[in-house]
């Protein structure tokens, strides 16, 4: 192995794509179909249905936490969005993508490159949000077990 060769390594705050994809159009698309299924069950007096569509949604809010304010992964959300993380990774000019608290070391041969926000930009968040979210980097994420404990929103 040659060891003159660098590695190009990009990281990411995992809150930060958290917090734009709960923001997002895709989000509230999903939101929106709970809700709807939930109407439907309820006409239906399905309660077995209503049940499973309130779980649903009772899981989703506890990742929206895992994600926003802890170190929860958004991999299976940028999963979704490969070809524009691909495109992300190409201008930035690195080899690999990964969030930064998954990050646990890195040797003298690779360089570290921040793309938090260009990903970010794929779920097309508010001039506010961009601002919000460039100010994490001042803010440590919470422990996970503290973030599995904010109450879930009425």
């Amino acid at each position: 192995m040659n060891k003159n060769v660098r590695s190009v390594i990009g990281t990411y705050d995992s809150r930060a794509i958290g917090i734009v994809f709960g923001n997002s159009i895709e989000c509230t698309e999903f939101l929106a179909d709970c809700k709807s299924q939930m109407a439907e069950a309820k006409a239906a007096k399905n309660n077995s249905l209503i049940r499973q569509i309130e779980k649903k949604r009772d899981a989703f809010q506890v990742l929206a936490h895992l994600r926003g304010f802890s170190v929860g992964s958004v991999a299976e959300v940028l999963q979704k969005h490969k070809a524009e993380v691909d495109s992300v990774a190409r201008e930035a000019g690195v080899q690999v993508i990964v969030s930064k608290f998954e990050l646990i070391h890195t040797g003298s041969g690779a360089d570290v490159v921040d793309v938090t926000l260009p990903l970010a930009r794929i779920f097309k968040p508010s001039e506010q949000q961009l601002r919000s979210i460039s100010q994490l980097k001042d803010q440590p994420p919470l422990p996970m077990l503290d973030a599995l404990l904010i109450p879930a929103e009425e």
